[in-house]
């Protein structure tokens, strides 16, 4: 009796636990796989993208010119194979044939033509408009054939080559609101469903094929060569999950209802080493982050004594420490870690008595309230903010801390509207090249320019647009290198710090992060685990 008691008693464990265990791993779909968004996508069309937060949404619907290498992050020919022509500033583009939009019309240079048209439509308001203001106009040649000519020759125009490409005929006939809200793309997934502030659902579109891609060398030529070797969408299903909450993203992967969850705080690790269903991850991405502020608003900011004090006021490293547990590392110029130009031996001591000498002797009448801005696109943003109100403070500058939604603080941005405050935290996503950061920011008749108005403002225009059109990278190196000597003389506020990327998957997925993205991309590429 004894050993049958036992015996029931184990089954019965068994039975629970086969019960529970597929519910915690394996909610939902096993042919759908879903990922958390810290955000809500403001749109789900590539024309209006007014912030990177839509990216990982509306790529996956859409091939572009070129595609990422997963494991290099280097850019190579997806839906066309480019040509740099004689003169280094046009560039040619031959359409490989086969591909088709979403409603089976074929994708043709008309296509092309008309995507970056209205991606640099100023009407449109697309978050690269002032960088592909590089591009003086697109020539369609054939159906087949384009050459996309650039005013100079820009040094980084593989960085404007993933635009998703629309349909043109589409846009004709379905009309702008339909194609705005059902947007259509020839890439692994064709939009399904949306419910603002919910979720978007993608389905994978059948028959897709896309092609793996990996280095090889060509035993006679010795050349390097791209190795293509089809592969086809491994599930039905994808959906993004609008989740706001980092506790409930986290809580959501521990029971299986989501599968992947990325830019995850370090002080979640502990206890998700815990659960047997997870695999933890990490990867080396460009990562800036910075508090801008808006001297073409507030002219006591002009003052660069004050910039130049918060350089000095805040502890970069205290912060990495303490907020992020040592997953990051501390920046102190205007460039990422992974671009060219980045100098690792430069940095500000941390020297509170200097910065408040300069707060001294600046314009800041002690007392006023400066207003600083941020949303919850920056990690653990209310924290990083309120810890430079502090130090601020100690330096005798009073922070008032105010948050915003992200879209909200991109448009007071672009309008340079006075809401937006004294100052905002920021980060920058890119990070393969400098030219799109500094066109968009740093040059003074740039949307997002928080400071059109530097003393040195003309040089330093010029420096960015010879930089961007210097094909030779010593010689270019040193134009970087006198760009940010300038801002270091003419602060915009300081930079702060860059992270690693945490992310987590399901095991029932397999997943790596694309090199050089802070993105979740080619999840085209998850393969499910049978």
């Amino acid at each position: 009796m004894r050993k049958l008691f036992f015996r029931l008693m184990a089954i019965g464990v068994l039975t629970i636990c086969l019960t529970i265990y597929p519910v915690i791993t394996f909610a939902g779909p096993d042919d759908e796989v879903r990922v958390a968004l810290p955000w809500d996508p403001v749109t789900v069309n590539m024309f209006n993208m007014k912030t990177a937060n839509e990216l990982p949404v509306i790529l996956h619907m859409h091939d572009a010119l070129l595609t990422t290498m997963p494991v290099t992050g280097e850019r190579v020919p997806n839906l066309a194979e480019p040509t740099v022509m004689k003169n280094k500033k046009d560039i040619k583009f031959t359409l490989e044939k086969g591909h088709a939009f979403h409603t089976g019309d074929t994708v043709t240079a008309q296509d092309v033509k008309f995507t970056y048209d209205q991606c640099m439509n100023p009407k449109n308001a697309m978050i690269m408009a002032s960088a592909l203001s590089e591009i003086e106009e697109v020539e369609v040649l054939d159906d087949y054939t384009f050459i996309i000519r650039f005013y100079e020759p820009y040094a980084a125009w593989k960085e404007l080559m993933w635009i998703g490409i629309c349909s043109k005929k589409y846009f004709e006939n379905a009309g702008e609101k339909k194609f705005f809200n059902q947007p259509v793309g020839s890439g692994p997934f064709k939009f399904g469903k949306r419910k603002i502030g919910e979720y978007v659902i993608l389905e994978a579109v059948e028959n897709y094929e896309f092609l793996d891609r990996s280095w090889y060398r060509d035993k006679k030529t010795k050349k390097r060569r791209i190795k293509k070797t089809p592969s086809k969408v491994d599930y039905k299903t994808l959906k993004f999950l609008t989740v706001s909450d980092e506790v409930t993203r986290i809580a959501m992967l521990e029971t299986g209802d989501l599968d992947l969850v990325y830019s995850i705080m370090p002080h979640y690790l502990k206890r998700l080493k815990k659960i047997g269903h997870i695999q933890i991850k990490r990867a080396n991405v460009p990562s800036l982050y910075g508090l801008a502020t808006k001297p073409d608003l507030f002219p006591v900011l002009k003052d660069t004594r004050l910039a130049r004090a918060m350089n000095y006021a805040i502890n970069r490293q205290e912060i990495v420490d303490k907020i992020f547990l040592g997953e990051g590392y501390p920046l102190y110029q205007y460039v990422s870690r992974s671009e060219l130009g980045y100098d690792p031996n430069f940095k500000y001591e941390y020297n509170p008595a200097k910065a408040r000498k300069l707060v001294q002797e600046s314009i800041y009448k002690p007392g006023t309230p400066l207003t600083l801005s941020y949303t919850n696109a920056i990690p653990n943003s209310s924290m990083v903010a309120a810890t430079i109100q502090q130090y601020l403070k100690e330096i005798g500058i009073i922070v008032k801390l105010q948050q915003l939604e992200p879209g909200t603080q991109a448009t007071y941005t672009r309008k340079r509207d006075p809401r937006i405050g004294h100052m905002n935290l920021y980060n920058w996503d890119g990070g393969r090249d400098p030219s799109t950061r500094l066109i968009l920011s740093i040059m003074s008749d740039s949307v997002y320019s928080s400071w059109s108005t530097r003393k040195n403002k003309d040089i330093i225009d010029k420096l960015v647009l010879q930089q961007a059109r210097e094909l030779n990278e010593k010689k270019r190196l040193a134009l970087l290198k006198k760009i940010y000597d300038f801002l270091i003389e003419e602060p915009g506020g300081p930079v702060l710090f860059g992270l690693n990327q945490i992310y987590a998957i399901n095991k029932r997925i397999d997943y790596t992060w694309t090199a050089q993205d802070n993105n979740p991309y080619n999840l085209h590429r998850i393969k499910i685990i049978k």
